[in-house]
């Protein structure tokens, strides 16, 4: 006959255990060996929002959505019964409501000592807050190796423009430099040539700050600025022609004008964008021969193009050339910054046309074209 103290204390132990399965925080379900419920503590009953009379007899994947039932039942209820547990699975219980609730479960088969089953116990967590924080630090962790990159990018290019920057100033600045010592110090202070130098040694130092300020500002988001309106472009390309013909004395230029009609565009940004260009047509294109421009507008469409011949742009660099500094490294024995066909991309975006290029070796043709 078991003693008075100690029935009390197994009372004691079957009351405790009692409160711990039905006030639970997280669920609780037991199912037979094959898997039908046989209890389940307040928690799972207010989840699924039904009465434990309507669980008895049904299995637990009748509780997941169609998803989770058809993964419990092909990958979860053989891995049960062949290792007899599975641990922190993510499943969607169905509520009676049609509400879903992300849970993690874990399910244990209890056996004999004979190793045959005797039930399964279910444990079931609310893990939607759990998720919602693991995939917060998941983006948090994305963006802040998004944020290093970006700054080690940003590192390494002011590293680039300083060093390309105090390489191209020092040449015009010092022609500069030469020409008013010259003309201090003689009596060349008219000399044509020597005040044809300073203009195009100052010309030069302005079109670098220009592009290294238009960097500067894509390069912090800001992007290209322009003011569109209604402008007479002919004139307008045809100084930078003017300007480009000085600069480039011993190369021919053939322009081809046809504009109709004003453009709605921001003129200057669109000479520097033929600036640069052709600039670039007549620096790296062969020599004694000629660059053609050719320009055409109708019905609201624009297309500038800029042809020279000579050695074709190397294709490894056809998907980059557009990337800052990317001539400059390419070509280092040639001045500039490699901002020009940055800066002229980023024109091209700013009035939502396109550039583009092709090069063979019979040419190499830049075209800009805006669409109405």
């Amino acid at each position: 006959m078991m003693e008075p103290q100690m029935t009390t204390g197994l009372n004691h132990l079957q009351e405790s255990f009692e409160d711990f399965f039905e006030q639970s925080l997280c669920g609780f379900l037991i199912a037979d060996t094959q898997g039908f419920i046989v209890r389940a503590n307040t928690k799972i009953v207010a989840w699924v929002g039904c009465g434990m009379g309507e669980l008895e007899g049904k299995r637990f994947s009748d509780l997941l959505t169609i998803g989770g039932k058809i993964y419990y039942e092909t990958h979860l209820w053989p891995l049960l019964r062949m290792q007899g547990f599975f641990d922190e699975v993510v499943l969607e219980l169905n509520s009676a409501t049609g509400q879903k609730l992300r849970v993690m479960v874990n399910a244990f088969e209890r056996r004999d000592k004979d190793d045959k089953p005797f039930f399964i116990r279910y444990t079931i967590l609310k893990a939607s807050d759990r998720l919602q924080y693991e995939q917060n630090l998941h983006q948090a962790k994305t963006i802040a190796e998004k944020e290093v990159i970006r700054q080690r990018d940003m590192v390494a290019l002011r590293e680039q423009l300083i060093a390309v920057l105090g390489h191209d100033l020092r040449n015009p600045l010092s022609a500069v430099s030469i020409a008013i010592e010259l003309m201090t110090s003689s009596q060349s202070a008219h000399n044509p040539i020597l005040l044809a130098t300073l203009k195009r040694s100052s010309s030069r130092m302005m079109e670098l700050i220009n592009n290294i300020v238009d960097f500067a500002r894509t390069r912090l988001g800001e992007g290209i600025v322009i003011t569109k309106q209604k402008t007479v472009l002919e004139p307008v390309l045809q100084q930078v022609v003017d300007e480009l013909r000085l600069v480039f004395p011993k190369k021919e230029v053939f322009i081809l004008f046809k504009i109709t009609e004003p453009v709605n565009c921001d003129s200057h940004r669109i000479a520097q964008l033929l600036s640069n260009l052709g600039a670039n047509a007549l620096k790296y294109g062969a020599p004694n021969t000629p660059v053609h421009i050719q320009a055409f507008h109708n019905n609201g469409n624009l297309e500038l193009s800029v042809t020279n011949n000579g050695t074709p742009i190397p294709a490894d660099l056809h998907e980059h050339l557009f990337a800052p500094f990317t001539r400059e490294i390419s070509r280092p024995s040639q001045h500039g910054l490699g901002l020009g066909l940055y800066i002229s991309s980023e024109i091209a975006r700013a009035h939502n046309a396109t550039l583009s290029f092709t090069s063979n070796a019979r040419e190499t043709c830049f075209n800009f074209r805006i669409n109405p």
